[in-house]
């Protein structure tokens, strides 16, 4: 749930549900939670606990002779990355020929090789957002944060991101050295104990933003835009963003889940484990969205203000609020974010220290510091293009010319290259894997490790309540299980429907 419950929730929920009109894009996101985000949060936690391996080692280990189906996959990459090329995404059509390179060479290895490369891009931007939060934290708290206006904190925010990337560069230094701190002692002694102090912290903090923004005179137009449905604001892109963030707020096709299913012990309930953890997340996003917009509406702001959402309009927000305790709300707001930024900072970082130490034989204090460096070097081209490429000369052409999209800064390439594209691939990869390859029924043999028959029971009986009764017993193991329903979504309608908006997302 550390992993899981961060920016994505907090920040990157709120602002594109803003955007996309509302309740009706939260109905499309927790659809894909349950059809896409759970299934291969089973998946990939079989995976882990099965081998006891790093992403790239359990999908080697797993696959134990060279399959014809990824050569397939390989050729089809191949393909798509020509027809890119063609049509001049000349940047896309050569991450898909190193897809289509790996996947020949490596097999289905190459998906855990994959999810560990998108992991460490994504930090590698996710850290620089967390150091503007770390800054906004002291600007709150220090009064520095009184604004009145959306243009005046969105011009003090242009301007730090435009004019003080130094400033930025040692905020993410810190940031990424809070990060390391928490897992250079290990899983247990490290990210455990910090996430169970952490993560109890963040969700009493929401409860109070919440407490106070519900209770503002004009709130329930902003609870109203959050829940109510309106499906003539959801376009096509919004249900594929939707589906791309399930991936993201749920860590999957990052081999974060993997890593840490890795160290579950054969007697834990992977079906219960996975269930908590999504209604963590979920909780902790509607949540934020609860935090959020009661008060953007009550003080007549822009709810659809994109990902300046929490640092051009909020501020405005909390200072608005009556008492004279703006900063104290708004200071509240932006520890609450650093907690959930760090939490899952760890888990991608532990992914890449687990891979060093498991196929470089490192010990766990020079895999951190390794993997610490790494993305800290390259979260440089982060912090010096946030708002627009001034700070990059040339760049700008570079990307436009070989990547044929207007990328605003470096920032928004990697977002779109990593949600849009990373994360869907190796979501289906993995479903193919498992559903195909390892199989199902080897897959379900680990998943059903420490259930006590709970998966195999009928899901009507269960769901009525009663599971386990002597009279059904005949009847409990026959008909749609929770094993059953797992495989079928595994097997047909998670790839059918990712090979759908994948090829959505290619001929964009």
């Amino acid at each position: 749930a550390g992993s899981a419950i961060g920016l994505g929730n907090i920040w990157k929920f709120p602002y594109i549900t803003g955007v996309n009109g509302g309740g009706a894009f939260v109905l499309v996101y927790l659809g894909c939670i349950l059809l896409f985000g759970l299934p291969l949060m089973l998946c990939e936690t079989a995976i882990g606990r099965k081998t006891g391996k790093n992403p790239y080692g359990a999908f080697k280990a797993l696959q134990t002779k060279r399959s014809l189906t990824a050569d397939v996959i390989g050729i089809l990459l191949l393909v798509s990355a020509i027809c890119l090329a063609v049509t001049g995404h000349f940047g896309f059509a050569a991450v898909l020929f190193g897809c289509a390179v790996l996947f020949v060479w490596l097999g289905f290895a190459a998906v855990g090789l994959l999810s560990l490369i998108t992991a460490m891009l994504i930090l590698s931007y996710y850290a620089v957002v967390g150091a503007w939060i770390v800054d906004y934290v002291w600007r709150a708290f220090s009064g520095g944060l009184h604004f009145t206006e959306v243009s005046e904190a969105a011009q003090v925010f242009g301007n730090y991101l435009d004019n003080d990337p130094e400033r930025i560069v040692i905020e993410l230094v810190i940031f990424m050295t809070l990060t390391a701190g928490m897992i250079i002692f290990g899983i247990r002694k490290g990210i455990e104990r910090c996430s169970k102090v952490l993560m109890p912290m963040l969700f009493i903090l929401l409860l109070a933003v919440i407490l106070r923004g519900v209770t503002l005179p004009g709130a329930r137009e902003g609870i109203s835009f959050f829940l109510r449905p309106d499906f003539s604001k959801l376009s096509v892109d919004g249900i594929l963003e939707a589906l791309g963030h399930a991936f993201y707020s749920l860590s999957l096709a990052m081999g974060i889940t993997i890593t840490y299913g890795s160290y579950l012990r054969k007697d834990e309930n992977i079906f219960s484990i996975s269930l908590w953890v999504v209604v963590l997340d979920t909780l902790a996003a509607l949540l934020g969205g609860l935090a959020i917009f009661p008060a953007v509406f009550a003080m007549g702001l822009d709810p659809a203000a994109g990902p300046g959402l929490i640092f051009d309009v909020l501020p405005a927000t909390f200072y608005r609020i009556p008492g004279g305790m703006g900063w104290f709300w708004a200071g509240l707001f932006f520890l609450m974010l650093t907690i959930a930024a760090l939490t899952s900072a760890a888990a991608l970082l532990e992914s890449g220290v687990t891979f060093l130490m498991d196929q470089f034989k490192l010990r766990r204090v020079p895999a951190v510091l390794g993997a610490y460096v790494g993305v800290t070097l390259l979260g440089l081209l982060t912090c010096y293009s946030t708002n627009h490429w001034k700070n990059l000369p040339g760049i700008d052409h570079f990307v436009r010319r070989v990547f044929n999209v207007s990328a605003s800064s470096w920032f928004d390439l990697l977002d779109t290259l990593t949600s849009n594209w990373m994360l869907p691939l190796v979501g289906l990869m993995t479903v193919i894997f498992v559903g195909w390859i390892w199989g199902a029924r080897r897959a379900g043999r680990e998943l059903r490790e420490g259930t006590r028959g709970f998966a195999d029971e009928n899901l009507a009986i269960l769901l009525a309540g009663f599971g386990g009764e002597p009279h059904y017993l005949g009847a409990s193991n026959s008909g749609l299980t929770v094993m059953t329903l797992w495989g079928l979504l595994v097997r047909y309608v998670a790839p059918v429907i990712m090979v759908i908006i994948f090829l959505q997302v290619i001929t964009k």
